[in-house]
């Protein structure tokens, strides 16, 4: 895992944020994402992916009762999405644009540096089978993970 002070050199200069268009918001579009059938965990995350049509990556959470009460649920959430808006950036530099979904087991309290390090591990390993699959299927189009060999992806 790469220590966070490094994680935050490569995004000096990025606006850190999460605007409605990082987000996954319709039935259909989580639905799209599981159909794919692509999926990695890391810790406690899983992490669904799907190659996106658009030009940045895109993140959805599913988080069930299983993880605790309603304050625990949100507090993973927030911890997820902070993770996402600090690693997109690298992520879509080194994996191009994707759908995420993340869900979550039950799990005890995790700092800001395991989520970030867990979601860019599961989705690292993702966009790698994602480039495996393409290659092996033959078909162009996304950034072809294969040859480019782009570092930690």
């Amino acid at each position: 895992m790469v220590a966070a002070t490094e994680q935050d050199a490569q995004n000096v200069g990025r606006t850190l944020v999460f605007r409605p268009r990082h987000r996954l918001t319709h039935a259909r579009e989580f639905r799209a994402v599981f159909d794919a059938k692509l999926r990695k965990g890391a810790g406690p995350l899983t992490v669904f992916v799907r190659e996106s049509g658009r030009a940045d990556l895109r993140l959805g959470l599913s988080i069930g009762r299983r993880v605790g009460g309603a304050v625990e649920r949100n507090r993973v959430k927030r911890m997820i999405r902070e993770a996402f808006r600090h690693e997109r950036g690298v992520l879509l530099d080194r994996c191009g644009p994707l759908d995420l979904v993340v869900s979550s087991r039950a799990h005890a309290r995790a700092s800001l540096a395991d989520y970030r390090g867990w979601l860019r591990s599961a989705t690292e390993r993702a966009a790698r089978e994602l480039g495996k699959r393409r290659a092996r299927d033959g078909v162009a189009g996304g950034p072809d993970l294969e040859r480019e060999k782009k570092p930690g992806c």
